[in-house]
């Protein structure tokens, strides 16, 4: 099946058309998803692997949020919020990204997987992942582990429940040296 890059605009998909001339990509018109883009991604999605490759911001995260409901089956690759900052430090986008860095990150893609896991909010709080000081920086460790962006503790709960990771995995990245 053809991979199908959705990104937010023009400027995203001019970034990827320089990593290879031959990707499809879809645009959902920046910050908003135009209706005829969203009736198209769900009309046919089931003759494209859709990945998501949004914006490290809240309306990037929005639209993954709104279009990882209304579609089946989508991946996700997620850029850093560091290597998304424009060059004069005002903006941040997927097109603001080097394209080293892109192209490495195009490697992660996360396959939104709807399993059963063992993770819990008062799972997270035994491991300090929400409510200590050091739960910022414990939540960072896992997000670089499996490359899925900067997370809040529900987002990462969400993210962690799209890999089925469980428990155990957790607690052995968490106790991985750096």
């Amino acid at each position: 099946m053809e991979k199908l890059y959705v990104v937010e605009g023009t400027h995203d998909e001019a970034i990827l058309k320089q990593l290879n001339p031959h990707i499809k990509t879809i645009s959902v018109g920046g910050s908003q998803i135009k209706k005829d883009v969203l009736e198209f991604l769900i009309n046919h999605q089931d003759k494209f692997e859709i990945i998501l490759l949004l914006d490290p911001d809240h309306a990037g995260e929005r639209i993954r949020n709104i279009l990882s409901l209304k579609l089946n089956n989508v991946s996700h690759i997620f850029i850093n919020r560091s290597d998304a900052i424009s060059k004069n430090k005002k903006k941040i986008g997927v097109e603001h990204t080097r394209v080293e860095l892109l192209k490495e990150a195009l490697k992660f893609e996360i396959k939104q997987q709807k399993t059963k896991s063992d993770l819990s909010i008062s799972f997270f709080k035994e491991l300090n992942l929400t409510g200590s000081n050091e739960s910022k920086n414990l939540r960072k460790k896992i997000s670089d582990h499996y490359h899925i962006g900067h997370v809040n503790a529900k987002t990462l709960m969400k993210r962690l429940l799209w890999l089925g990771i469980s428990k155990d995995e957790l607690i052995e990245v968490l106790n991985a040296s750096t």
